[in-house]
C-alpha cells in the first residue's frame, strides 16, 4: 500500500516538473518575443510600423479575447511579436531570426517579469543592444513619443 503512495507521489510531482518546465520555457519564449520585438520594430520604417500595429490589432480581434489595446510595452510588443511572425518579418536581432510561437501574448507573461531583464541583459552583453522594456501603463502610441523626441532635438 505504502508502494502505490510512494509512486503516485512520484508521478504528480513529475507532472508538476514538466509542467513547470513547460510554462518557464513559454514564458521564456514570449519575454524574448517581446524584447526582440521593440529592437525590431524600432529598425522598421513607417510604413512597416503602421503595417505590424495594424496587425497586432487585427489579431487581438480574431483571437476572441475581451481585451482591447495595450497597457504596456509587454503586451504591445508581445502582440508586435505575433504580427510581425505573421507579416513574415524576422526579427532584427542578430543571430535570431526567429519567433517564439505565442497564443495570446495577454496571458504569456506578466509585465514587470525578471525573464525580460535576462534577455535584455544578453542582448547588451553579447550584441550590445541596449532595450528597455516599461513595465508601467503607456499613455501614448511608440509614433507620438518618437515625434516628441525630434521636437526635442
Amino acid at each position: 500500500m505504502v508502494g502505490y503512495i510512494v509512486a503516485a507521489v512520484v508521478v504528480v510531482v513529475l507532472f508538476l516538473l514538466v509542467r513547470a518546465f513547460g510554462k518557464s520555457k513559454r514564458q521564456y519564449g514570449a519575454a524574448a518575443n517581446v524584447v526582440f520585438a521593440k529592437y525590431t520594430y524600432g529598425k522598421l520604417n513607417k510604413d512597416e510600423q503602421q503595417k505590424v500595429h495594424d496587425r497586432a490589432l487585427e489579431l487581438i480581434l480574431e483571437s476572441g479575447v475581451s481585451k482591447r489595446g495595450f497597457d504596456n510595452e509587454v503586451e504591445r510588443y508581445g502582440w508586435y511579436a505575433v504580427a510581425m511572425d505573421r507579416l513574415g518579418m524576422p526579427s532584427k536581432v542578430p543571430d535570431n531570426p526567429a519567433w517564439h510561437k505565442v497564443e495570446n501574448p495577454y496571458e504569456a507573461l506578466p509585465a514587470g517579469s525578471f525573464l525580460i531583464n535576462g534577455v535584455t541583459k544578453f542582448l547588451k552583453k553579447h550584441y550590445n543592444i541596449d532595450i528597455t522594456i516599461d513595465p508601467v501603463l503607456l499613455d501614448e502610441e511608440p509614433d507620438e513619443e518618437e515625434e516628441k523626441e525630434k521636437q526635442r532635438d
